[in-house]
């Protein structure tokens, strides 16, 4: 048996049912905001750097300049993008990006696949020149060496950086040497000291980077020298690296403000 509410009842729960399905349109909207994450104006992304002339040292009011550092503050200057800036250990970087939460991009990464797999990548910031050398003067390497023949011939000696890509070709070349040269932690600055103490013979470095480390007052650099070698593709190109979290329509706008490279 079916009864009739009263008027002042039907209007108590109309209203009330329009309030509840207004209730559940905003909670809606909330959860789909939360989903796809924080949108450009709100998002405030860490740019990691490291201490490593030319690319990027600490400047004044802690934003970095360099190479590197300088492109990517151009570009988020000109898009009025919010970032903070931090010095990190490109260790701690890697970490932060292919496994930590918030949102942070390095500066100045090489792209290869295995890192894509795990974030994401701007244009370019800066290209290298061609990667040569840093070696100790009775490392046995030589000028114009091929790079094939300074791998196969000094593989023993060499001292990589870990975690560290060299770009697809010298990436390749070097994983199919018999063994794994040896790999450090240490930032380039110890690396040098540690080529200069006879505990390694040579590293893969761009020479515009190995001039600065020969040049700076801390690294003793009597024993080494700048290399160049041969058959060595094209500099590879450094990028802002960024975790997955960071907001697509951030990235574009980082690109879109980023100046061509030269």
């Amino acid at each position: 048996m079916s009864r009739t509410l009263p008027p002042g009842l039907r209007r108590a729960f109309g209203a009330r049912a329009r309030c509840c399905a207004l209730a559940v349109a905003i909670t809606g909207t909330a959860a789909a905001q939360a989903a796809a994450g924080p949108s450009t104006a709100s998002a405030v992304v860490t740019l990691h750097y490291q201490d490593r002339p030319p690319y990027s040292a600490p400047g004044a009011g802690g934003v970095p300049r360099g190479l590197v550092a300088d492109a990517a503050r151009s570009a988020v200057e000109a898009a009025g993008l919010a970032v903070a800036w931090s010095l990190t250990p490109s260790q701690r970087q890697l970490a932060l990006i292919q496994q930590g939460q918030g949102l942070h991009c390095g500066i100045g990464w090489y792209r290869n696949a295995e890192r894509e797999a795990l974030g994401k990548y701007s244009r370019p910031l800066y290209r290298d020149q061609p990667l040569g050398a840093l070696a100790r003067n009775d490392a046995g390497l030589v000028e114009g060496m091929p790079v094939g023949d300074a791998l196969s011939g000094h593989a023993a000696s060499l001292l990589l950086k870990e975690g560290y890509s060299y770009g697809p070709v010298l990436d390749a070349a070097i994983a199919a040497l018999p063994a794994a040269p040896r790999r450090t932690a240490a930032e380039m600055t110890q690396i040098a000291r540690m080529l200069a103490a006879g505990r390694a013979g040579w590293t893969i470095v761009a020479p515009e980077e190995a001039q600065e480390l020969l040049a700076r007052a801390d690294t003793p650099v009597s024993a080494l020298r700048n290399i160049r070698l041969s058959q060595v593709p094209s500099g590879p190109t450094r990028h802002l690296y960024c975790n997955r979290a960071v907001p697509d329509d951030w990235l574009s706008r980082f690109d879109s403000a980023l100046a061509p490279l030269r």
